[in-house]
């Protein structure tokens, strides 16, 4: 297993195949999936498919997908990427996934995506990132808060989970905060 990006509370690793149980485990839970996509299961066969293709991604320089570890244990907490890099405008998304609730307002979603920021500037030299997060997710808001992240836009009731529509955040930061005022 390759550990790239270590902090006090968490790692990364290299997505592998050998992650899939790991990845189950929490992936269809109802907690969850309401943070990501809504209440429909995923087959075990759709997300060996998934890791594929992120495999893909990685080969082709479109996107990267980590594993984030505890480094007291080693235990598996869940994923966090960087996806649709625009190399001409170096730009990209973000996102991040903490599978299980116990793990959830511990900071090791802060510092995972912490990770995932350095190595967007330091390895990959990208300018600005973005993300979405679901307005009744304010957990998640005050995490990207904290990173620098600041909304730039709104979709209302964008997201349907849980018999409503909910309004999604557009949030961006930029590697050089003097770079948002151009």
């Amino acid at each position: 297993m390759v550990r790239l990006f270590e902090g006090d509370k968490v790692r990364l690793v290299v997505l592998e195949d050998e992650h899939i149980d790991d990845i189950m485990a929490g992936w269809n839970d109802p907690n969850l999936r309401r943070f990501l996509g809504g209440a429909i299961p995923v087959s075990r066969s759709q997300e060996v498919e998934w890791i594929k293709s992120q495999h893909q991604q990685m080969k082709n320089r479109t996107g990267y997908v980590f594993v984030i570890e505890k480094t007291v244990d080693d235990s598996f907490i869940g994923t966090v990427g960087v996806s649709f890099i625009d190399w001409v405008s170096r730009t990209a998304g973000v996102g991040i996934a903490i599978h299980k609730s116990e793990n959830w307002g511990k900071g090791y979603g802060t510092e995972a995506m912490q990770l995932l920021i350095d190595f967007c500037w330091t390895q990959l030299n990208l300018r600005r990132l973005q993300l979405t997060v679901h307005a009744y997710n304010e957990r998640a808001q005050k995490s990207y808060e904290k990173l620098g992240f600041k909304r730039f836009g709104l979709a209302h009731k964008k997201f349907y989970v849980d018999g409503q529509y909910h309004d999604t955040h557009y949030m961006e930061l930029f590697r050089n905060p003097e770079d948002m005022s151009d």
